[in-house]
């Protein structure tokens, strides 16, 4: 079977179904539990962690948004390999730990930046 979301081949018995879709484990996830950018709590017990460790995921997407101050994510999504859901979860988490934030050009469009570049 394939799952209806990402087209991936899947074997019978691992196929979840949900809202009518046949999902694989890691779409049925993503549809039961969404990343989300602003979330209080997830930002308050974050920012009283002692020691915030990044992935290497995390750690390349925060080089390329030091290095050229702001990333719009598709660019972000081509250096680090990551389709759009996967991107989602890795921004909402760096958000939380406030080290980068959403920005909205003149243009409309949406950039990454770091947390405290306010320019």
């Amino acid at each position: 079977m394939r799952c209806d979301r990402c087209q991936a081949e899947v074997e019978a018995d691992d196929v979840r179904e949900y809202a009518g879709q046949n999902l694989c484990e890691d779409c049925y996830m993503d549809a039961l539990s969404p990343a989300k950018s602003c979330d209080p709590w997830a930002t308050y017990t974050s920012s009283r962690l002692g020691d915030q460790t990044l992935t290497p995921v995390q750690d390349q997407i925060m080089s390329l948004i030091k290095e050229k101050r702001s990333v719009p994510p598709d660019e972000l999504m081509a250096a680090t390999g990551l389709d759009q859901g996967g991107l989602q979860r890795e921004i909402a988490t760096l958000r939380h730990m406030e080290l980068i934030r959403g920005h909205k050009n003149e243009d409309g469009t949406v950039v990454m930046r770091a947390f405290n570049d306010r320019d």
